[in-house]
């Protein structure tokens, strides 16, 4: 049985089709645990209306405790052997489950995961074709966590970082839990890779993220995004110090970030933040990340030099800007 955890806050405009799409699986052998996380709006009725209306779904009505809570609390509640995430203001293609879940009967996989696309309606596509599936270990996992290039994971629509495109074993999680981070996907992810033998990706489409203005992905600089930064650290520590590599794949991302949200948070009120939250990431780090010599030399060089003279990222990212006018007018 696929146990199927779907956080909800505030998303009644969304959450009938999300519902819908996963009780017209071709899978049947389903939990569906709707957790609604304290919303003020008509989810919780609507969650209701479904338990009456399938046996196979629950409801967790809980006071409002946030996105890692509300996932925690449905693996609490879980019986399922196999685990799955579904945002409430997202849907998935009628194949989805079944799709994951037979990959991991071909062989002793730890996790699928499927391809997704972004898309502005509900509108339900015909089913994609299947264009390749991947072999991933360890190090392929973590090089794509923190968006290390290379040739192998080099696929835009395979999202490392997020849950719900996914499909995991139960023992793969065991005791692993959400912390209430800026970047709780991927901190739970850097857990779960850590434990991963061997995962399969589908690149095949059938995971549909819906956009909306009022999604995090689409708010403007915050306290929370600056907390990105912040949140790699958490990754960090998790790594065990002799996987050097990964640390080195982690500590890239970290800087990069702490460069980035500084730029970002320019000419607004909560530079200061900013700045004091990378600083404290390069008190901490700073020792490793000039001595670890799986970080590529003049990515280092770059990152230090961005970090210590500010206008020369800005200089950076400004010449990025032209290069993709001057390629577009080239097309």
């Amino acid at each position: 049985m696929i146990s199927v955890i779907v956080p909800i806050y505030n998303v009644a405009e969304y959450l009938p089709a999300c519902i819908e799409s996963i009780l017209n699986q071709t899978y049947k052998n389903l939990e569906i645990i709707l957790v609604d996380d304290g919303s003020s709006d008509k989810s919780g009725e609507i969650c209701d209306y479904y338990v009456k209306r399938d046996t196979r779904c629950i409801v967790i009505h809980q006071s409002n405790k946030g996105l890692s809570e509300a996932r925690n609390a449905g693996l609490e509640c879980a019986t399922g052997e196999y685990i799955s995430f579904i945002d409430g203001d997202d849907y998935i293609h009628p194949k989805m489950l079944a799709t994951l879940y037979e990959a991991l009967q071909q062989e002793d996989y730890d996790f699928s995961m499927i391809a997704h696309t972004q898309t502005w309606n509900h509108h339900i596509e015909k089913e994609p074709k299947m264009i390749n599936s991947i072999i991933f270990e360890t190090s392929d996992l973590m090089q794509g966590l923190y968006n290390v290039s290379s040739k192998k994971i080099s696929l835009p629509e395979c999202n490392f970082q997020a849950v719900w495109n996914k499909l995991y074993r139960r023992n793969l999680i065991g005791s692993s839990r959400f912390i209430t981070i800026a970047t709780e996907d991927t901190e739970f992810n850097n857990k779960i890779f850590l434990k991963t033998q061997k995962a399969i990706f589908l690149d095949q489409c059938l995971y549909y993220w819906v956009q909306r203005p009022s999604s995090i992905t689409h708010q403007s600089v915050n306290k929370n995004f600056i907390d990105r930064a912040y949140s790699y650290l958490f990754c960090l520590n998790q790594i065990p110090k002799n996987h050097k590599e990964y640390r080195a794949y982690c500590l890239e991302k970290l800087y990069k970030t702490a460069v980035n949200v500084q730029y970002r948070a320019r000419n607004t009120e909560i530079y200061n933040y900013a700045v004091k939250t990378a600083e404290e990431l390069r008190v901490k780090t700073i020792n490793e990340f000039i001595s670890n010599t799986h970080i590529n030399i003049f990515h280092k060089i770059s990152l230090l030099v961005f970090y210590y003279i500010p206008f020369t990222y800005h200089i950076f990212i400004r010449l990025l800007e032209l290069k993709h006018q001057l390629n577009n007018k080239q097309k």
